[in-house]
């Protein structure tokens, strides 16, 4: 037996070709950005030392004498953890046939990173990779290649992921280039398609009732105020429930993801269903107030009519009372007598207060020239006005009609614009 690095004869390198047939591929994390994959990996090669004849067979060998022979160094690039199985005993074998060709197998169990753009999740599709490589020997020393092209890799159409459905493969045969030389790597890419359904029924389903939901408050009576509140803050709590859950399983990125855009727009839109409902209410209230304001410059009016009324009667009165003889009398003894008893002075005095009182009932006080500055600076102020409408109970009507169209819609691009329909 012989471990040393295998050469060929004529001075090349030694040509190793690869198979395997993919066991499964299980795990695949949008957090970590990988996936777990089982493989059975044979390489075949062929060395000259090993060629041996009189018996017309292949002989296969014991995994343990692996140690005693050489083969290729080949490790997973991209992998994050790999082992291989030894239950019961190392899965690996040995065959070698009369002129020289070996064959290796083994059963490996990896986790191999895959970078993923997650900007369409979950309505996305993957790239991901499985590479292999020497690690010490150079293109000059060794050259690896695919047995039979895509061929070489069989089991694909077996496996049964549970949220993704394989599509096409590659196999691919690189050099690459490091600061000790360069090496051969064997590139196996597939694609992955994710399935849409678990999603619709985990997280688009549940987010379109609520946002269905949130629409019952337009068909609720504005008056009924506590059933409209409880029924916004609850949509809006479990939207952001929702909202939560879904972001636990993704990683931090800092680009938009499909699936938060719909998250974001059914949010407004439960959002939205709630300020139209804060908005009804305003209106209901202005109009109250205004209701209450008219109410009281009516009675304002009314009380005004009656004290203009009350002033006309008391005018005539005072007409009548300055006419009459007794004031004239009073007046004339005032201006003309020169004597007069104690008596007719105070009868003068008594008649003209009664006077003069019953003149005043009526008078309007002249306002000040600070009232008057004070009206006319209020006058000048700039007052942001709500629109005044006429019936609240048209808010509601409208948003009956243009909350499931503006959602509509928003499906229709949606859906569109991120390519599934």
């Amino acid at each position: 037996m012989a471990n040393g690095l295998c050469l060929s004869t004529s001075g090349q390198p030694v040509r190793v070709e690869m198979s395997m047939t993919i066991a499964s591929i299980d795990q695949i994390s949008e957090v970590d950005l990988d996936y777990t994959i089982t493989l059975f990996l044979r390489q075949y090669w062929n060395d000259d030392r090993l060629i041996f004849r009189g018996v017309n067979r292949t002989l296969s060998l014991d995994g343990r004498l692996v140690e005693k022979l050489w083969v290729p160094d080949i490790f997973l690039v991209n992998a994050k953890q790999s082992f291989l199985h030894t239950v019961t005993v190392d899965n690996r074998l040995i065959r070698i046939f009369p002129n020289g060709d070996v064959l290796y197998g083994l059963r490996v169990t990896a986790k191999a990173a895959c970078p993923m753009d997650l900007r369409k999740y979950p309505l996305d599709e993957q790239n991901c990779t499985l590479e292999l490589e020497s690690y010490g020997y150079t293109d000059e020393e060794l050259e690896l290649g695919w047995k039979a092209g895509n061929a070489s890799v069989t089991g694909l159409g077996r496996l049964d992921l549970s949220q993704f459905t394989v599509g096409d493969y590659n196999t691919v045969a690189k050099l690459v280039k490091y600061e000790t030389g360069n090496y051969w790597r064997l590139v196996f890419s597939f694609q992955l398609y994710r399935q849409i359904f678990y999603f619709i029924l985990q997280t688009y389903l549940p987010m379109i009732l609520l946002v269905i939901l949130s629409w019952v408050s337009f068909w609720v009576n504005h008056e009924s105020v506590p059933a409209r509140v409880t029924l916004g803050i609850t949509t809006v709590l479990t939207m952001t429930t929702l909202t939560s859950a879904a972001r636990s399983s993704l990683p931090k990125i800092s680009y938009i993801k499909a699936i938060d855009v719909y998250m974001v727009m059914c949010f407004l839109f439960v959002f939205a269903a709630l300020l139209e409902y804060a908005a009804v209410n305003f209106q209901s209230n202005q109009r109250a107030r205004r209701e209450r304001k008219k109410l009281r410059k009516q009675a304002s009016e009314d009380k005004d009519k009656e004290v203009v009324s009350r002033d006309g009667n008391a005018g005539t009165a005072n007409d009548s009372l300055r006419n009459s003889p007794s004031t004239n009398a009073c007046t004339k003894r005032v201006s003309i007598a020169t004597t007069s008893s104690s008596q007719n002075e105070e009868n003068c005095k008594e008649s003209s207060v009664g006077i003069e009182l019953r003149a005043g009932v009526g008078e309007r006080r002249r306002p000040t020239f600070a009232e008057v500055a004070q009206k006319v600076a209020r006058r000048k102020t700039l007052h942001f006005k709500v629109p005044e409408i006429m019936d609240v109970n048209d808010i509601d009507r409208w948003s009956r009609f243009m909350f499931p169209l503006a959602f509509v819609i928003f499906n229709i691009i949606y859906w569109i614009g991120y390519g599934l329909v």
